[in-house]
């Protein structure tokens, strides 16, 4: 070779390892990037006219495995609704407790049938008939508390689907400014390793929030849709579109049903106009089927215990007639339990009667005496209307047809069901949570075996490409010597 030839073969090594440092840098700085997947640069022999003139660069790619980011992508979202619907459950069961809970609706109704139980040994005794007013006092608090409670929880979840809705839009602009970047450096001969490692760091992101579909399309680019078939991303940004509501009664759904006394008015996620369509995957579809089915049913149940507790000592208390409201009212009201409207809401509404609550103007003997009694009775000993409370609460009653409950259950035996049935919900989400979040690790950890940026391997390089360097740097110094000694020999 000539000394010529040597030069130019080292300056082209020189340049392919400049190159080279400048990638593996690159992937050593995003060694801990969510997504990010190793990239690297051919290289091949530069001949001319048949003879060695040193190295060139080739394509930068991208070292990916599509089938395993894929299902990497569906676990991940799997385990994003599952997380979504666990830790909602978890803070709503909290406050609705352990049936051995003193503070749960079980161990509520229980001290209130202990107080109704004591009195009826001691009717005349005052403090017997004030804890008895108070112990269903606090039954009907905790009621308005529970339902509260899935109120906000309702809410929290309306609010967590409009998030959703920005970060999903705020990723596919982001698509569609890769893209038209990735499009136009293939248009010009230039890398697009690091538009396509954006890109799929992206669609990860955006699994979290949806369960979505990718399509490679023959030009390079890409065709996102929700795993049911809604476009998202087809070169344009098909937006999704979400109405927050700030406050959610009780009693509101998605649709209204009057027949049940249910309010319509909550909104749906569209894209262009149409209800999106995707499976129970992802933070947007947990937080709309918290909102509008898990949550909902939790109250109905609660409400069907409230009616058949209202509806209980209307019918036990003997002063009570027609259109009259009992110990426990609805909303201030008596209830007509055969009209299933009534039902919805309940929860939030249920008080005990002013007419037993001496702060509000009532007369706490009335506990024994009846409700609706106009004059305190003289026969002061006298505990048939309380042990008729007592016998009430034990015998079977029906619950409302949208509560999920057995048709006939005594109260004590529903409110044990109920808080059961909502506890058992959230435990079994838990487990299922800790199940998919493992699956979903697992399914990274085989990306990241296949794709990541492993550093000592890169340091390896880095070390080779540093004795190419010196190498290289040697050749061109012993060439340079080379041809100072012929010039000095021309002259």
């Amino acid at each position: 070779m000539s000394i010529q030839g040597a030069l130019l073969s080292s300056q082209s090594s020189l340049t392919m390892l400049g190159q080279l440092t400048n990638l593996i840098s690159n992937n050593v700085a995003n060694a801990n990037t969510p997504g990010y997947a190793q990239e690297d640069i051919s290289q091949s022999e530069l001949i001319g006219n048949g003879v060695g003139g040193g190295v060139i660069a080739g394509q930068i790619t991208v070292l990916a495995n599509q089938t395993a980011s894929l299902i990497a992508n569906q676990a991940a979202s799997s385990a994003s609704y599952s997380q979504q619907v666990s830790s909602t459950l978890s803070a709503y069961t909290a406050a609705l407790g352990q049936a051995s809970d003193s503070t749960s609706l079980p161990s509520q109704l229980s001290a209130f049938t202990t107080a109704l139980t004591t009195l009826s040994a001691t009717p005349s005794v005052g403090t017997a008939q004030t804890a008895a007013v108070s112990a269903a006092q606090t039954l009907a608090g905790t009621f308005n508390s529970l339902s509260g409670t899935i109120s906000s929880e309702r809410e929290q979840a309306d609010q967590g689907v409009a998030a959703g809705v920005a970060d999903a839009n705020n990723i596919l602009n982001q698509l569609a400014q890769n893209q038209t970047s990735l499009l136009a450096a293939a248009a010009n001969g230039q890398s697009t390793a690091d538009f396509s490692n954006q890109q799929s760091q992206l669609l990860t992101k955006l699994s979290q929030d949806l369960p979505i579909k990718t399509q490679q399309n023959s030009n390079g680019s890409i065709t996102v849709t929700t795993d049911q078939g809604t476009t998202l991303f087809d070169g344009t940004v098909h937006a999704l579109s979400f109405t927050p509501t700030p406050i959610i009664p009780a009693t509101m759904r998605v649709t209204p049903d009057p027949a049940n006394g249910l309010t319509g008015g909550l909104s749906n996620v569209t894209v262009d106009g149409q209800p999106i369509s995707m499976s129970q995957s992802g933070s947007i579809a947990a937080n709309l089927q918290l909102r509008d089915v898990v949550l909902p049913g939790f109250s109905n149940q609660l409400d069907s215990l409230a009616g058949n507790l209202i509806a209980t000592f209307q019918t036990a208390d003997p002063t009570v007639s027609a259109g009259q409201s009992g110990l426990f009212t609805a909303g201030g009201a008596a209830l007509d339990p055969s009209n299933s409207a009534s039902i919805a809401g309940l929860a939030s509404t249920i008080a005990v009667n002013p007419l037993v609550d001496p702060t509000q103007g009532g007369a706490a003997w009335r506990i024994r005496d009846g409700v609706q009694a106009a004059t305190q009775s003289t026969a002061t000993n006298s505990n048939s209307t309380i042990i008729g409370f007592v016998n009430a609460l034990q015998s079977s009653q029906s619950a409302s047809a949208v509560s999920g409950l057995p048709s006939a259950t005594s109260l004590s035996d529903a409110f044990s069901q109920v808080a059961g049935q909502q506890q058992s919900a959230s435990t079994t989400w838990t487990s299922l949570n800790t199940s998919r979040t493992q699956q979903a690790s697992d399914a990274q950890t085989a990306v990241t075996n296949d794709t990541s940026v492993n550093i000592d391997d890169q340091m390896n390089r880095l070390l080779i490409v540093q004795q190419s360097y010196q190498a290289s740097a040697e050749v061109i110094q012993t060439a340079s010597s080379m041809l100072n000694s012929l010039i000095t020999t021309i002259q």
